[in-house]
């Protein structure tokens, strides 16, 4: 059964269901992360129901691509994002089946939980578990999509950011700009958002972390 919210800060209406995996404070983060996208060719991996191309589409992006393995997901997407702009397309794909021309922008939110507690249903494990998306897997992705002088924006979690700065070093790509995210009832961070280009890494840029309370931070 079909559900209308909307998006977080920008107050787009958005559907979502139950066999669809839902958005949550991970992709508003991610989404009012983005900078100033005027025109740009946006490829959103793993776009579930289309909520971080609609962010990239208040963040003013030219034509928008979604690529994921659910087709029921990408019926919603394109339900989603055609109210928005006709300047979109979707495909049905394993990314690292992918064969499009690079892109401007890359978004993605992966699924980056170490497979381990798999549930029965099936499309909640694969947007969860990266046995679908290897970290290495998504920077090959990264490298193989983007344009020389493209962008990357990605979500993940803090406590495996060892294993995202040496994935960075090894496809090699520099860390533009770096956010710990912390949720004030916990100890420690748990997701970074990270904007990426090609190129050595050189100097490390970390702003000041977000802070979450109840769901909502500052942007």
């Amino acid at each position: 059964m079909k559900q209308s919210d909307y998006l977080k800060y920008i107050n787009y209406p958005f559907k979502q269901n139950d066999r669809v995996f839902k958005i949550n404070t991970d992709t508003a983060i991610l989404g009012m992360f983005l900078d100033d996208l005027h025109g740009k060719t946006v490829l959103d991996i793993g776009t579930g129901s289309g909520a971080l191309l609609l962010y990239a589409h208040y963040h003013h992006a030219g034509h928008l691509i979604g690529v994921d393995i659910q087709k029921e997901a990408l019926k919603l997407a394109k339900e989603n994002v055609s109210a928005y702009t006709e300047d979109f397309e979707f495909i049905n794909a394993y990314v690292q089946d992918l064969k499009i021309d690079p892109v401007d922008v890359i978004i993605c939110n992966p699924p980056f939980y170490e497979v381990g507690n798999l549930r029965k249903d099936d499309s909640w494990n694969k947007a969860m578990f990266e046995e679908t998306l290897s970290l290495d897997d998504m920077f090959a992705a990264f490298r193989r999509n983007l344009k020389d002088n493209g962008a990357a924006y990605v979500l993940y979690p803090a406590e495996r950011f060892p294993q995202f700065y040496d994935a960075c070093i090894s496809h090699k790509m520099k860390i533009m700009k770096l956010q710990f995210v912390h949720d004030e009832k916990r100890p420690y961070a748990s997701r970074i958002v990270a904007k990426l280009k090609i190129g050595p890494m050189k100097k490390l840029k970390v702003l000041k972390p977000i802070i979450v309370r109840n769901g909502d931070f500052e942007h």
